[in-house]
C-alpha cells in the first residue's frame, strides 16, 4: 500500500510537470509577437527653399528669447502681407535680435554660446545670416563679454553706414567691441566708463545714457577707433529717469522717453548732444496712465507719427503690456489718436512704407498681431511662431523697392 500510494504521487507530480511545461510552452507560443509590416516609402528629395534677396517692406524678423531654454534663442522671419512664417535663424544662449545690413541683404546677429551647452569655456560671436537661405556664413570671434539682458537692439548697434558695428559689454565694467564689417575682424574693445549702449547719430556718431542722467557723445574713425566727446549736464530725474528705449526721429535726434511718460528730443547733429523741447505723453487727469513693455514705442517716419504702447499703473510697471495705442505727431506733439486694442501687447512696430502695417505680440503669446495704423484693427494673426516674443524688427527703409510684391 505504501509503494503504491508513493508511485500514485510521483505520477501525480510529472503530470503537473508536463503541464506546466507545456502550458509554458503554450503561453509563449502566444505571446510571440507579430512582425509588423514594414511600408516601402519613395524616397523624398529634400529642396533648400530660397527666399528674397532683399527684405521687403512687410517682412519682419521676430524676435524670442525663450527664457524656458535660454541657450536656444531665435529669429523667425514673417511675411506679413501673407501671414506666413518663412524660416528661423539660431540665436544662441540670451538672444537679443539682429541688425540688417543697409541694404537688407544680410542680417548680422551676435550670440553665445557655452562648450559644454549651459556651461563651459564661452564663445561669443557675431554671424552673418543671407536671407535668401538663411544659412550661417561668416563667423567673427569677440570678446566673451557682451552684455546679457533683455534684449536692447541699442546694445548691438550697425553703423548707419554698414561699416561697424558695435557691442555693448558689461562685465561690470563698461566697454565697447568693434567689429569691422567689411573686413570680418575685431577692430579692438574701448572703455565707456559710466555709460552704456550706442544710439547712432549720423554714419559714424552715436550717443550714449550716463549713470547720472546724462548723455555723452562718441564716434568712430576711418579705422573703427571710437572717441568719446562732449557729455552733457543731467537731463533727467533721479525718480523719474529716461528708459533705456529711446526713439530715433530723425539721422541724428532721438526721443527720450521717463518711466512715466516725459519726452526730451535730443540732437547730436553736431557731435554735441543738445536738448530741445520737453513735452508729456499724457494730459492732466491721465497721470495714471504709463507707457510699458520691451518695446512700447513704435515710429513711422513717412507720417511722423509715433506709437505707443500705454496701461494704467503706477510706478515699477514700465515692464506691463500695453492695454491702448496712443498715436501722436511728433511734429506738433500732440495726441491725435487713442486706439484700445483686444490684447495687451509688450512689443509694437511699424513698417516704412508708405502703406504701413502696425504689428504688435505679447510675450509668452506666440502671436503676431498684423494691424492697420488709422485704427489697431486686425488684419491677421501669424500664431504658433514660439514662445517668449521679444522684439518686432522691420527692415531698413531703403531694403526693398516694390515693397510687399
Amino acid at each position: 500500500m505504501h509503494c503504491h500510494g508513493f508511485l500514485r504521487r510521483q505520477i501525480a507530480l510529472a503530470a503537473i510537470g508536463s503541464l506546466a511545461v507545456f502550458g509554458t510552452a503554450d503561453a509563449r507560443t502566444a505571446r510571440k509577437p507579430k512582425v509588423p509590416v514594414v511600408a516601402t516609402l519613395a524616397t523624398e528629395d529634400v529642396a533648400q527653399v530660397e527666399l528674397r534677396d532683399r527684405m521687403p517692406a512687410h517682412w519682419v524678423v521676430v524676435n524670442d528669447v525663450v527664457f524656458t531654454h535660454i541657450l536656444d534663442g531665435r529669429a523667425y522671419v514673417v511675411d506679413a502681407d501673407k501671414g506666413e512664417y518663412l524660416g528661423m535663424v539660431p540665436g544662441g544662449h540670451s538672444h537679443i535680435g539682429v541688425q540688417f545690413t543697409p541694404d537688407g541683404s544680410t542680417m548680422l546677429m551676435p550670440g553665445t554660446f557655452f562648450s559644454r551647452g549651459s556651461r563651459g569655456d564661452r564663445t561669443d560671436v557675431i554671424t552673418w545670416f543671407a536671407l535668401k537661405d538663411l544659412m550661417p556664413g561668416a563667423e567673427v570671434v569677440i570678446p566673451p563679454k557682451r552684455m546679457q539682458s533683455l534684449p536692447l537692439l541699442s546694445a548691438i548697434p550697425l553703423t548707419d553706414d554698414g561699416r561697424f558695428m558695435l557691442i555693448y559689454n558689461f562685465t561690470p565694467e563698461q566697454t565697447m567691441t568693434v567689429v569691422d564689417v567689411a573686413a570680418k575682424s575685431v577692430v579692438g574693445e574701448f572703455e565707456t566708463p559710466g555709460c552704456a549702449l550706442a544710439h547712432m547719430t549720423g554714419p559714424r556718431s552715436f550717443m550714449m545714457q550716463c549713470a547720472d542722467g546724462s548723455l555723452q557723445s562718441g564716434a568712430l574713425d576711418e579705422g573703427g577707433k571710437i572717441t568719446l566727446g562732449a557729455t552733457t549736464p543731467p537731463l533727467f530725474e533721479r525718480e523719474d529717469p529716461a528708459t533705456d528705449k529711446p526713439v530715433r526721429v530723425a539721422p541724428s535726434r532721438w526721443l527720450f522717453i521717463t518711466f512715466s511718460g516725459a519726452v526730451l528730443e535730443v540732437d547730436n547733429g553736431s557731435g554735441t548732444p543738445v536738448a530741445g523741447t520737453r513735452w508729456k505723453l499724457t494730459a492732466a487727469g491721465e497721470e495714471a496712465w504709463r507707457p510699458g513693455g520691451l518695446q512700447p514705442y513704435a515710429f513711422h517716419a513717412p507720417s511722423n507719427r509715433l506709437y505707443v504702447l500705454m496701461h494704467e499703473g503706477g510706478p515699477g510697471t514700465h515692464k506691463h503690456p500695453g492695454t491702448e495705442i496712443w498715436v501722436f505727431d511728433a511734429s506738433t506733439r500732440q495726441r491725435v489718436a487713442r486706439l484700445p486694442i483686444e490684447t495687451p501687447s509688450t512689443a509694437i512696430a511699424i513698417s516704412n512704407d508708405a502703406d504701413p502695417l502696425l504689428y504688435t505680440t505679447l510675450f509668452g503669446s506666440g502671436t503676431l498681431v498684423v494691424r492697420k495704423p488709422a485704427d489697431a484693427s486686425v488684419v491677421r494673426k501669424v500664431e504658433g511662431l514660439g514662445a517668449d516674443l521679444t522684439l518686432i524688427q522691420v527692415p531698413p527703409v531703403t531694403a526693398a523697392p516694390g515693397a510687399g510684391q
